[in-house]
């Protein structure tokens, strides 16, 4: 899962670059571009982290299920928990910040607030998401290796003779 996290997440930090891009050059001349880049841009936000956060709990789950009454299971049970508190946050703050620009602009472009302000949240919102990517990479990484470790114990205390 890590490795279609990782292209996700890239295609992701494309988008923000047009979508920024739009709203420094043709924001003023076009801002319907740049508003349809903005809104697929906050969709594709909340479905990358949203799918994370979904494959975390799945695997979690299916972890759980497979070594619940195994006498060495607690440092894989707690490691799934660790997963999730060091992902979690960072997905749910991007996807905050992805909505909470998408309303500055809006508001920006009704003239409730000002440019700067959607350009500030928006830049900052890139930032946000560039960590929470690598904080989702990093960790389904990690939870990649130990579902292979674990799938390689439970495969040697099934062979016979074991």
């Amino acid at each position: 899962m890590h490795r279609y996290y990782a292209i996700l997440a890239a295609m992701t930090t494309v988008l923000f670059a047009a979508v920024i891009a739009l709203g420094f050059g043709v924001a003023a001349q076009r801002p319907r571009v740049h508003v349809a880049a903005g809104f697929a841009l906050v969709v594709a936000v909340l479905f990358v982290h949203t799918l994370q956060a979904f494959f975390l709990i799945g695997s979690g789950r299916a972890v759980r299920e497979a070594i619940q009454e195994r006498p060495w299971a607690k440092p894989y049970l707690a490691s799934i928990n660790r997963f999730r508190l060091l992902t979690f946050p960072w997905a749910l703050a991007a996807i905050g910040a992805a909505m909470a620009t998408a309303w500055t602009g809006a508001a920006a472009h009704t003239g409730v607030w000002s440019f700067e302000t959607h350009r500030a949240a928006a830049i900052a919102c890139a930032a946000l998401n560039l960590a929470a990517f690598a904080a989702g990479w990093t960790q389904l990484r990690a939870n990649s290796r130990m579902i292979g470790e674990l799938q390689a114990r439970l495969e040697a205390e099934a062979a016979p003779g074991a």
